[in-house]
């Protein structure tokens, strides 16, 4: 109660000029002795206070103070908040930008491959799927030693080494994409095809991207200057804390 007394003399309030002082004291640590007080001033003072006290002094936060410090929090806030919208609409442009950016034009290799497989694809196979989509591959530029059975683009590393990248499955389809089938006990060689923007093409123009009855495994395959990298990259933003 004397710690009290001496902060309200030392901010030269007397003790007949407040009322309803309530005073807590409490030590955190065991090392520092603080003291708050809220005092609610007579009328000449026109407005309530609160006294933090350590053992360094005493400091007076009035309620005017405490609003401006909430004001100034919540423009902060709003100033943040407006950024992080700026970002977002500058990282949705980019995505829309990049996502036109990886799909072939009529000039690239992808679509000339696949506009020459489609070109000479038969009615019904012939069983040389992997001649058919080799030629058409090396008419648009791409450079790899030929394999004797389709399944082995995949598995030897050719078509790897020729400029392509494994995708996943799930990936819609774009135009030069190509698809290679694992051989089975029943089709030895596997089987391989091109998509040509509309569908699925090998020695013959087929009618879905599964040219058997039944499930077979196979990967997707797609012209490495087109797969969506940028995550390998790190094109990454951020908004900076101004």
């Amino acid at each position: 109660m004397k710690q009290a007394l001496l902060i309200l003399s030392v901010l030269g309030m007397g003790i007949a000029q407040t009322s309803g002082a309530v005073e807590t004291t409490f030590q955190p640590n065991n090392t520092l002795s603080h003291t708050i007080t809220n005092i609610s001033a007579a009328s000449n003072y026109g407005s309530s206070q609160n006294i933090y006290s350590t053992n360094s002094g005493a400091h007076v936060y009035s309620n005017d103070e405490i609003s401006q410090a909430i004001d100034n929090l919540s423009a902060h806030a709003k100033q943040k908040e407006y950024q992080l919208a700026s970002l977002t609409s500058r990282l949705s442009y980019e995505r829309q930008q990049q996502i036109r950016s990886n799909i072939p034009d009529s000039n690239s290799a992808p679509a000339i491959a696949a506009a020459n497989a489609s070109r000479v694809a038969l009615s019904r196979s012939s069983g040389y799927c992997a001649r058919y989509v080799r030629k058409a591959l090396q008419s648009a530029g791409y450079e790899f030693t030929p394999n004797p059975s389709a399944y082995q683009y995949a598995t030897r590393g050719t078509l790897a080494n020729a400029g392509f990248s494994k995708i996943s499955n799930d990936t819609p389809p774009q135009i030069g994409d190509v698809v290679v089938f694992n051989r089975t006990s029943s089709r030895p060689h596997g089987h391989i095809q091109i998509f040509d923007g509309s569908g699925w093409v090998s020695d013959f123009r087929q009618n879905s991207i599964n040219p058997y009855s039944g499930t077979h495994s196979y990967t997707t395959w797609r012209d490495s200057k087109y797969v969506d990298d940028a995550s390998n990259r790190g094109i990454y933003l951020a908004m900076a804390d101004k």
